[in-house]
């Protein structure tokens, strides 16, 4: 169905990922505001490909550059793009998720000799990026002494994050380990992250 100027009626801000001056990592950034239509489609979208889906939103708005490398604030929220269309000529129509970023950090090491020529771990940098999360699975292992619960959530990163599997990411106060790396999307990383707490 044809969305007529009068519906565009939502303003939402464009926001870019930019990196820090200081190369310390990457925000988002707010940008151009526009009118466009939002609406739930009713619909869950699989913004993850290893993640559970969230419902999914539809923003409509007049044609102008904008890419899946971005994302949209409105009304407070926001909105991570999971697919872009031309349904005609003059409008662009945005399926998306959301999923409130929170801000990550993770300790990159290097293998340096110290005095007596033995490979000693230093830090390199502490770089922080924002990711989306979105639930994976719990699993459950028995211990030899107690028993823990794992708890799996999906990372999506934008593509300038990179993460190597065995990383340790730091979200508020729990530290998690990058277990399983998913880089094949143009727009987007995707990373399995763990930890353990007792059960």
């Amino acid at each position: 169905m044809a969305v007529r100027a009068g519906e565009l009626r939502e303003r939402v801000v464009i926001l870019s990922l930019v990196e820090n001056p200081d190369g310390t990592g990457w925000e988002w950034k707010e940008g151009k505001t526009t009118w466009a239509k939002v609406e739930q489609t009713g619909k869950r979208s699989l913004f993850s490909t290893v993640g559970m889906s969230r419902p999914e939103w539809r923003v409509t708005m007049r044609r102008q550059p904008l890419t899946l490398f971005q994302a949209l604030r409105w009304r407070g929220h926001f909105l991570f793009l999971a697919e872009l269309t031309h349904p005609d000529r003059g409008l662009i129509e945005l399926s998306a998720v959301q999923a409130e970023p929170v801000q990550c950090t993770v300790q990159r090491t290097k293998v340096e000799k110290n005095a007596l020529n033995n490979p000693t771990l230093t830090t390199e940098r502490v770089l922080s990026f924002p990711a989306c999360l979105t639930e994976k699975y719990e699993g459950f292992a028995q211990g030899d002494v107690h028993d823990t619960l794992t708890h799996t959530l999906v990372a999506i990163c934008p593509k300038a994050v990179t993460l190597r599997a065995g990383e340790v990411v730091t979200i508020g106060g729990d530290r998690f380990r990058v277990q399983i790396e998913h880089t094949l999307s143009e727009y987007k990383n995707e990373y399995e992250i763990t930890r353990e707490v007792d059960a």
